[in-house]
């Protein structure tokens, strides 16, 4: 089949893309990432989802009440960075590791149940950011308190989930929280933002909102996703089976050029047939993640972390390129029946930027996942970014015990989790791949889970536009 070109994909008439009849959502005007003192709006995504507000908390402005502790320096009252109103509040962090915290007391919040917190957040100087949590208590911080942590770990910008001096909505998903004593989250009373940097470093922290908001009833008991990136065979032969065992879909992101391996006898790769098998009776979403190895190698974002130096690749997809690797990638899948035009990608190698998040709206894909640390790995219903869905990686290093806690936190709060994994072996010894029998307990594991549905991504993001 010849790809077809970007002329096409970007000349096939509104509505669709490359001729394909993909419903392209509508850009709403002026979407940028918001600037010094431009107080049109932050970019949350080009598609946001907006949650019913339950409690609006703060806006940061004049009179708000919230204290500081221990910042390099600080601005309650900061008139000249802001997304909403007039004003915002600032923290630095301070050079010596001690933590700089934003506290506000005396508040009277129930976020139990269907109930969710969100932030609106920025952090500029992200490179030399070592930690960003909120702590929700309802004694004043005393001795009862969850942590929910915001920020990545990982090294490369491209990948993190908060970029460089661009503020964003941050939804706080309780099923991950580290918790101290037995909070009352029906009578929450104080809430606090803590930020450090790396030693002899400084960064700024902006608080701009935070809402208590409802989380989408189809989460009430959790959901859980199983995705798998880059066309493994064993997503077949393992994946497949242990999914199949309950009845449960699974969803693939897949490299055109590696299942057209496959088909040549390359075993170590899907074939065309599997997947049709895996999308016509097992139920699986088909997804595309780049249409050859090397687009996906060269990723679709760069970026160089400041405080180390170290750039995180060098050749990254151009705008046009993009364009021309999604309509290629989704021609395929759907001259092979392998998608009903509701479809979302996934980041190759994890990176991306605010303007691809942008260009994957605008090419008509309905949404994008991530590939956050496990350390931020919890989703929330709706997700905070439709285009930035956060994931927890399979890999070598992945322990069947945190794994498990990590369903127990979903099925006993609600909420999303998403899990990646890419290749499935008996003795892993990479960051892609995942242990066969630790695949199989996973599974069997969610299983003894009543409450908890599984369902592709996909699925679950078309069910938030019917409730």
């Amino acid at each position: 089949m010849t790809p077809i070109s970007r002329r096409t994909a970007l000349t096939a008439g509104a509505g669709t893309l490359a001729g394909l009849s993909l419903p392209l959502p509508r850009a709403a005007p002026g979407l940028k990432a918001l600037l010094t003192g431009d107080s049109t709006g932050a970019f949350t995504s080009a598609n946001p989802v907006n949650p019913r507000v339950v409690t609006h908390v703060t806006s940061m402005q004049s009179g708000h009440g919230w204290a500081v502790q221990n910042a390099g320096a600080s601005n309650l009252n900061d008139t000249t960075t802001y997304a909403m109103g007039t004003q915002s509040a600032s923290i630095t962090t301070r050079t010596d590791g001690v933590a700089t915290t934003l506290t506000k007391t005396g508040l009277s919040l129930n976020i139990s149940g269907t109930k969710q917190l969100r932030a609106l957040i920025r952090v500029d100087g992200v490179d030399y950011l070592q930690g960003l949590n909120v702590y929700v208590s309802s004694d004043s911080m005393v001795a009862n308190f969850g942590i929910v942590y915001i920020q990545s770990e990982t090294p490369d910008p491209s990948v993190r989930w908060l970029k460089d001096g661009e503020w964003k909505w941050v939804t706080l998903p309780w099923q991950s929280a580290i918790v101290t004593g037995s909070p009352d989250l029906t009578a929450v009373d104080s809430l606090r933002i803590r930020a450090t940097s790396a030693s002899g470093t400084t960064c700024q922290v902006r608080l701009q909102a935070m809402q208590v908001i409802e989380r989408r009833p189809v989460a009430a008991g959790g959901i859980v996703c199983f995705t798998y990136d880059d066309s493994y065979g064993a997503q077949y032969t393992i994946a497949r089976r242990d999914l199949d065992k309950y009845g449960w879909p699974g969803t693939a992101y897949t490299i055109v050029s590696n299942v057209q391996a496959g088909d040549g006898g390359n075993s170590t790769y899907l074939t065309t047939v599997q997947l049709q098998a895996m999308r016509r009776w097992s139920g699986w979403e088909i997804g595309p993640h780049a249409y050859t190895s090397t687009n996906h190698n060269r990723g679709m974002a760069a970026a160089t972390n400041t405080a180390t130096g170290v750039a995180y690749g060098t050749n990254p997809l151009s705008a046009a390129e993009l364009d021309t690797d999604i309509a290629n990638t989704v021609q395929w899948l759907q001259s092979n029946e392998l998608s009903d035009g509701f479809v979302g990608h996934c980041y190759p190698l994890g990176r991306y930027s605010t303007a691809v998040q942008r260009q994957m709206a605008h090419d008509g894909l309905a949404y994008a996942r991530a590939m956050t640390s496990t350390a931020t790995s919890a989703e929330t219903m709706p997700p905070a970014d439709p285009y930035a869905i956060r994931c927890y990686t399979l890999d070598n290093t992945s322990v069947p015990a945190t794994l498990q806690s990590r369903v127990d936190g979903v099925a006993g709060h609600g909420g999303l989790l998403v899990f990646c994994c890419h290749d499935i072996v008996t003795s892993p010894t990479t960051s892609t791949q995942f242990s066969i029998a630790n695949h199989a307990a996973l599974v069997d594991y969610v299983a003894t889970k009543p409450g908890i549905r599984v369902m592709t991504l996909g699925d679950v993001m078309r069910s938030i536009a019917g409730q």
